[in-house]
């Protein structure tokens, strides 16, 4: 008897990955290849439309290569990738220069411009979502001031998932997810000229895409499309909502009983919620991200600082590099990971602080500031290694806390998962800072899952998200951790102090920024 398989694609910013499941959610083989991004002046970051289309096929003929049986049993592909970004096409739906991704930081100067003035506050009143450089918003706007010729060859600006969907069916269609988190209303659930009107941008109407609910609209694989991956025309094609409102399904989120927050720590650290009462944003903060989920009347609720596991990269790197320099040994990041693990547990609590702004380009959670940037306080000649360490990681618990806090999320429980969730003493300290039992879910294709959940959904095989965890989300819970009261205390105490130590900082990174420039 056949065996049916959903198929899961995960285009993510570095690494395009396509992951094959039984229709009961077990994982039965994974192929990827990696994405290429370009960093370019003016604090650019862009990929290849077609390149990475290319890249798409490429993993496709690896997961083939690896499952002899797939053609004749995949029944669907569901389609998620990276969020924000402008992917640009003509109206011959060929690209118009290359995309400007979420990591992009062209738009900054004119993000803080509008954020500083009134334009900033009515656009988050619409959207529930505050403006940062990652978004369409601003890129497109660069692009109109700084590129017009470029501007009027436009037809329409995808996502990266929009893109590949398109290859694969030739629809030009957006996720309301996506859609209405920059152009729209998640009140509505549609476009809201209004902010247009706003930027006085009336352009870019006819730029953007039509948007549909995942759940209910299945777009079919084309001709052209199905000889360049080797799979039946006509098969079925979903576009799912965006990467990390398919990793909170994937883990199981969308819960009515219970108020689950999804903390990824990953490369960037994302921290993301249900809201099933759609409540109004505080438009004075201007944070975070609203997104209308398909097959829900629910929004995500989503506020992410901009980087995460990079700021422990950032610190192995540095110990790789002097080990590599003053030895002929090659560094091992797991041996480098596993020492810092042990000494970081001996280290205090709350010795120092640090701050993970680390990225280039910035922060957008709990604020936004392209100019702001990481740092150490509090150093001393009783400073350990270890103490280094261990406030790295307090400072992505603190960052955590931060987010949720702003954003007014009270969780019954905070789900984690990334690569730093795999840390028993970073999950120790995050669910002391943020004062929740943690729980991790073991299944590292959470994108691809919830990608998965949502095609299913849309075929019909779900009625509504719950139904789905019995196979999909229950086997792979590990055991809730409970909090540790005392160490709570502790951190308690410690994050308003955290907290004095950035909020302090503005005029210094204005200088630092004004000094590099001058370089």
């Amino acid at each position: 008897m056949a065996k049916e398989i959903i198929i899961g694609l995960d285009a993510g910013t570095s690494l395009i990955k396509f992951v094959a499941f039984t229709l009961e959610g077990k994982l039965i083989e994974t192929a990827s290849v990696p994405n290429k991004v370009y960093y370019r002046k003016g604090n650019k970051a862009e990929q290849n439309l077609e390149e990475t289309w290319s890249k798409v096929v490429q993993a496709f003929s690896k997961l083939k290569l690896k499952m002899g049986d797939l053609v004749d049993n995949v029944i669907a592909i569901s389609i998620t990738g990276q969020g924000d970004g402008s992917w640009p096409i003509d109206k011959s739906q060929n690209p118009v220069g290359d995309a400007a991704l979420w990591l992009d930081g062209r738009s900054g100067d004119l993000i803080d411009e509008w954020r500083n003035n009134n334009i900033g506050k009515s656009i988050t009143s619409i959207t529930h979502t505050g403006l940062n450089s990652s978004m369409q918003t601003g890129q497109m706007f660069h692009i109109y001031l700084n590129e017009p010729d470029r501007f009027a060859k436009i037809d329409k600006v995808l996502r990266c998932q929009d893109w590949i969907f398109h290859k694969m069916t030739g629809d030009l269609l957006t996720e309301i997810g996506s859609g209405n988190m920059t152009w729209g209303s998640p009140v509505t659930r549609k476009y809201d000229d209004k902010i247009l009107e706003i930027l006085d941008f009336k352009d870019m109407k006819p730029k953007q895409p039509n948007m549909i609910d995942s759940t209910e609209y299945i777009g079919k694989l084309s001709s052209d499309a199905s000889k360049a991956l080797g799979l039946k025309e006509g098969l079925s094609i979903i576009l799912a909502p965006v990467d990390i409102v398919c990793s909170g399904i994937g883990s199981g989120f969308v819960n009515k009983n219970k108020k689950i927050g999804c903390t990824v720590l990953g490369t960037a650290g994302i921290h993301i919620f249900v809201d099933f009462e759609k409540k109004q944003a505080d438009t004075s903060k201007q944070l975070g991200y609203t997104l209308p989920i398909s097959g829900s009347n629910a929004n995500a609720k989503m506020i992410s600082n901009m980087v995460a596991s990079l700021n422990t990269d950032w610190l192995i790197d540095i110990f790789s590099t002097i080990i590599g320099d003053y030895s002929s040994l090659k560094a091992d990041k797991d041996k480098i990971l596993k020492i810092f693990e042990d000494g970081a547990s001996k280290s205090s609590p709350a010795q120092i602080f640090y701050h993970p702004f680390i990225s280039p380009n910035g922060e957008r959670g709990p604020f936004v500031n392209v100019k702001a940037r990481a740092q150490y306080l509090g150093l001393s000649t009783t400073t350990s290694t270890y103490d280094l360490v261990r406030a790295l990681y307090e400072g992505l618990a603190y960052a955590c806390r931060d987010c949720y806090t702003e954003f007014g999320a009270k969780l019954d429980l905070l789900m984690l998962t990334g690569g730093a969730s795999k840390s028993n003493l970073v999950r120790k300290i995050v669910g002391a800072v943020t004062k929740n039992d943690v729980q991790v879910i073991n299944n590292s294709e959470q994108g691809a899952a919830g990608a998965c959940i949502v095609g299913l959904l849309a075929l019909k095989h779900y009625k509504e998200y719950e139904d789905s965890n019995k196979d999909w989300i229950n086997p792979y819970l590990s055991k809730i951790e409970n909090y540790d009261e005392e160490l709570s205390d502790i951190y308690n105490n410690a994050f308003e102090t955290y907290k004095k130590g950035y909020q302090n900082m503005g005029p210094f990174w204005n200088s630092y920024s004004d000094l590099k420039e001058n370089d």
